[in-house]
Order: C-alpha cells, then sequence, then structure tokens
C-alpha cells in the first residue's frame, strides 16, 4: 500500500515538474550586450538595448543549423529587423587585406592573401513574423555573425525563448547580458512585469 500512495506521489510531482520545466530568467539579467566574437565563439547571445531586444549567433567555424522561435504572451512584437551581416561584420571583425610576401633581397616572392567579409545572402536565412506574437528563424551559418533586433509592443506579460542548433536545446550555448549568464533551461521564459 505504502508502495502504491509513493509511486501515485511521484507521478504527480513528474506531471508538476513537466507543465513548470520551461523556467523564467529575471529581465535585468537582459541588460547590456555579451561579451563574444565572431567566428572565435558559438551559441546565442541575447541581450536588451533600451527597448530593442537582440539576437545573435555564430559558430567556430564550421556550418550549423540555427532554428528556433520568441512568442510574446498578451502583446506584440514589432519591428523585426535583420541584422546587416555586412555591418556587424565591420563592427564586430573587419577584414584584412592581402600583403606582400617579400624574400631575403628584398624581392616579391608572393603575395598572402587577406580575409574578406563574409556576405551572406539574404534568401539562405528565413527569419520571418509569424504572426503578431511570435518570430521563427530557421538559418544556416557558419563563420559569420547572424540574428534579428525587436521590440515589445501592446504590454506583453513575457517572451517565451525557443533556441536550438542542429535540432538541440542547450542551455550552455546560450549567453544573456552582460555577463554571459546561462539560462538554466532552454527553452525559457522572461517576465516583462
Amino acid at each position: 500500500m505504502k508502495t502504491r500512495i509513493w509511486f501515485a506521489s511521484l507521478l504527480v510531482l513528474l506531471a508538476v515538474l513537466a507543465v513548470t520545466s520551461v523556467l523564467a530568467v529575471d529581465l535585468a539579467v537582459f541588460s547590456g550586450r555579451p561579451a563574444f566574437s565572431e567566428g572565435d565563439d558559438f551559441g546565442y547571445y541575447l541581450w536588451k538595448d533600451g527597448d530593442t531586444w537582440k539576437v545573435r549567433w555564430t559558430t567556430f567555424g564550421g556550418n550549423r543549423h540555427f532554428t528556433g522561435s520568441v512568442h510574446a504572451e498578451g502583446g506584440e512584437l514589432d519591428d523585426l529587423k535583420r541584422i546587416d551581416v555586412d555591418a556587424e561584420r565591420r563592427v564586430v571583425a573587419p577584414g584584412r587585406p592581402a600583403r606582400v610576401v617579400r624574400g631575403p633581397r628584398g624581392r616579391v616572392v608572393g603575395v598572402k592573401p587577406g580575409r574578406a567579409p563574409v556576405v551572406a545572402t539574404k534568401t539562405e536565412d528565413h527569419i520571418t513574423r509569424e504572426d503578431a506574437n511570435t518570430i521563427r528563424f530557421s538559418t544556416r551559418t557558419d563563420d559569420d555573425l547572424d540574428g534579428f533586433d525587436f521590440k515589445v509592443r501592446g504590454g506583453a506579460i513575457r517572451l517565451r525563448f525557443v533556441l536550438q542548433i542542429d535540432g538541440r536545446s542547450r542551455p550552455v550555448d546560450v549567453s544573456i547580458g552582460r555577463n554571459n549568464v546561462h539560462p538554466a533551461e532552454n527553452p525559457f521564459i522572461v517576465p516583462l512585469r
């Protein structure tokens, strides 16, 4: 008899945990840009700058599939703006020009190539506002920076972020705010009030 009661209690506890498995992340954690470098870091980077939310992702150079969504409860997501890869690259890591290589007697022996900025066409990425409350994205990224900005309107109560890389949701691959805080779970909720 005690085993049945214990088992029933365990099932109730597991049901409660399943319903509440999406943990909340404090809004104050999102203030300030996280520390990251294009091509040298891996994962998602989220922060809030004034009333604009910023979502970025980058890789170590391997081709990765980034997918996810942002959903607002009780309000709308507005002013969706995909970042300009070229402008973001100039800010984060500019390209390097080619340079001449000279031999021991000063003769030109070759040219060492530089690094051109990464240029990605916007047709490779699908970052769309599905409806007034939801932004969905599916992109392939390799050795560059990608992402989007948005604003929250209409008295939204909370935001729900779902962020995946190659079909996996790992909180360790998500950095939030100037202190590069990792959420305890992914997906996660941000209470706005």
